[in-house]
């Protein structure tokens, strides 16, 4: 898959402060929840959420968001989504406590590296345990920092930004019924009624390799960024996306309102969604502190999951 050129963003201002949040939820069909969420700041501890709702105000440090949609069946695309938030939450931090990359550039080469290494992870133990051969996961990461948003996608979990009271999609899905659209083959009423329309192209875990896909867009006073798995973009649209992220400034509630709208219209996927609002710093707030120079520890038990998985 081609990797995108993207002009890199004019200066950005620093006086803007991430509070995000995320909900995931079995929906009303599945047994088992298969997706994975994480909301993080790479300067402080974090756990992966799952099946609850998160909020985290992040003032200076960068803010790590993700949704991974797994697949495989049985408990496979369980494992697979976790560990994809897992190991790109710690590649991340790593890279943050070590040397941050200081350009757009770099920080796309970080976020593609954190993306590779999860690819690994999930290829090589699904290839190591025959219950597990063909799970996988979608995988979509926003970080922002200094206002921002740098986003890295495999597979057809999306992000939306949401400003001016629409929602614009910023992703475009790695998907058989993508790719039939751009060829101008099939109308999107078709695809959304295609029973095609869950073949992905690419996923992390499925190949030995994988290139994501890159985004970048500058953050606003009042924007809103959300990421969510095809359970609630294949039900809810981006007006009502848009009229809910905007409906309330508390993003529980704008992720508890967006699961319970993908319900209500049948909830027949795993619904996952994290959503953020971009507000105006402190101004009496101290300046943002330095990256750290030493090592400071990572989320309990999330790099100990990782090593057994390796084994």
């Amino acid at each position: 898959m081609p990797v995108r050129e993207i002009p890199d963003p004019p200066a950005a201002p620093r006086g803007l402060v991430v509070v995000a949040g995320g909900r995931t939820d079995v929906g009303r069909v599945r047994n088992l929840n298969e997706d994975s969420y994480l909301v993080a700041a790479l300067g402080r501890d974090a756990v992966v959420m799952k099946g609850a709702t998160t909020t985290l105000t992040v003032p200076h440090t960068p803010a790590l968001l993700v949704v991974a949609d797994g697949v495989g069946g049985a408990a496979s695309g369980e494992i697979a989504s976790l560990m994809a938030t897992d190991t790109m939450f710690i590649e991340l931090r790593r890279r943050y406590e070590s040397e941050w990359p200081r350009t757009p550039a770099g920080v796309e080469a970080a976020l593609r590296s954190a993306m590779s290494s999860a690819n690994h992870v999930i290829f090589t133990y699904a290839s190591g345990n025959p219950q597990h051969r063909g799970m996988a996961t979608t995988a979509t990461l926003a970080l922002v920092h200094h206002s921002v948003i740098t986003i890295a996608q495999v597979g057809d979990s999306r992000a939306y930004l949401v400003r001016g009271g629409e929602a614009r999609q910023i992703t475009k899905d790695q998907s058989l019924i993508q790719r039939l659209i751009d060829a101008g083959e099939m109308t999107e009423g078709e695809a959304a009624h295609s029973d095609r329309r869950n073949i992905i192209l690419q996923a992390l875990g499925s190949e030995a390799t994988v290139i994501p896909d890159m985004y970048r867009e500058q953050a606003e006073v009042g924007d809103v960024l959300v990421l969510c798995s095809d359970g609630l973009s294949n039900l809810v649209g981006a007006n009502d996306i848009a009229r809910i992220a905007l409906a309330d400034d508390n993003m529980e509630t704008v992720c508890e309102r967006l699961v319970s709208c993908a319900n209500s219209r049948g909830g027949h996927d795993n619904i996952t969604v994290v959503a953020a609002r971009f507000e105006p710093a402190d101004p009496n707030e101290p300046p943002p502190p330095p990256a750290p120079t030493t090592r400071e520890s990572t989320s309990p038990g999330l790099s100990d999951r990782v090593r057994r998985w390796l084994r």
